[in-house]
């Protein structure tokens, strides 16, 4: 009797541990947070620059960083849903969404996909606009713009 108890208890803490380790190794609470923030990231979408900050005082060649959430960065070419490249817009504004961008000297495409780029500037206040925009070059519009000002010496 004494015997069969024992084997009982054993068993019975074998068991215990055997749940206690399929429970903790099937956690639901931290496959959930992952999916949660998976989620907001593709529903956040915008551009903006890593680097310079809004308000900097810089040197030329003036170092440029683009970041971007929620979408993909892809060469100009055929237009592909959720992807697209960046431009910046030197002393302008955003463009209209659907408007395509031209090219000009205050109108620089990077169409190869880049993400960051140094340029020459002459010393003096710039508005640099950064300007999301698909595979023709097609503008996402301001909710795919982001404009700092910065003071080149």
């Amino acid at each position: 009797m004494m015997f069969l108890i024992r084997f009982l208890n054993k068993n019975t803490l074998y068991s215990l541990i055997v749940i206690i380790c399929l429970f903790s190794c099937n956690s639901k609470q931290s496959s959930d947070n992952s999916t949660e923030k998976s989620i907001e990231n593709i529903e956040t979408k915008r551009v903006f620059f890593k680097w310079p900050r809004d308000g900097a005082t810089v040197a030329s060649p003036v170092y440029i960083d683009m970041g971007l959430e929620g979408m993909l960065i892809e060469p100009a070419g055929p237009v592909k849903e959720g992807y697209g490249h960046h431009h910046i817009l030197i002393n302008q504004s955003h463009w209209p969404k659907g408007s395509v961008i031209p090219t000009s000297d205050s109108t620089l495409h990077y169409g190869k996909g880049q993400t960051d780029v140094s340029l020459d500037l002459v010393p003096g206040e710039y508005q640099l606009t950064l300007q999301f925009a698909d595979g023709v070059h097609s503008s996402f519009g301001k909710e795919m713009a982001n404009s700092i000002t910065i003071i080149v010496e």
